[in-house]
């Protein structure tokens, strides 16, 4: 299966060039991409579609049961702050490939923090788990569009001209 693209977001908490192992001690490589609603409609009803497509086969493999189908949580939710954009969330246990604005790779070098804006590929995964039924967003790769960069020590940048 080819990954699809969203449309360009902002990231949040991105974990792109090295794995969070605060949760997994073998590390996740995982981004939340905001999105406005009116851009997200095709990923939504990628979303559903994948859904619907594991309560169908719960359905075939027990078609005599009458028992609710409990739902999973579902990999995206409205954003508190802005009603008018969802947060998606994507994740891999392998580390992704990354890209710059014109598709070339991303120097290894560089680090990527939140606010950062990224089209990320991805595949759409179902489940039928303890936890319920669901779908979840596999991380591919991401396409840098506007990268924002910080430090990781706990050294502030020194005062230039501009800030006097």
């Amino acid at each position: 299966m080819s990954p699809n693209t969203t449309r360009v977001g902002e990231a949040i908490f991105p974990y792109l060039t090295k794995p969070d192992t605060d949760y997994n001690s073998e590390g996740v490589y995982h981004v939340k991409l905001k999105l406005k609603k009116d851009k997200s409609k095709e990923l939504v009803k990628r979303i559903e579609e994948v859904i619907s497509q594991q309560i169908a086969e719960h359905h075939k493999l027990h078609p005599s049961s009458t028992d609710l189908i409990k739902r999973a949580p579902k990999p995206y939710a409205e954003d508190d702050k802005d009603k008018d954009s969802y947060i998606f969330k994507f994740k891999s246990k392998f580390k992704p490939k990354l890209y710059d604005k014109q598709g070339e790779p991303l120097d290894e070098t560089k680090s990527i923090w939140g606010g950062t804006t990224m089209a990320v590929s991805y595949q759409t995964a179902g489940y039928r788990q303890s936890i319920g039924v669901g779908c979840t967003l596999r991380l591919v790769d991401c396409q840098i569009d506007n990268l924002v960069e910080g430090t990781t020590n706990n050294k502030k940048q020194p005062l230039t001209e501009a800030h006097y």
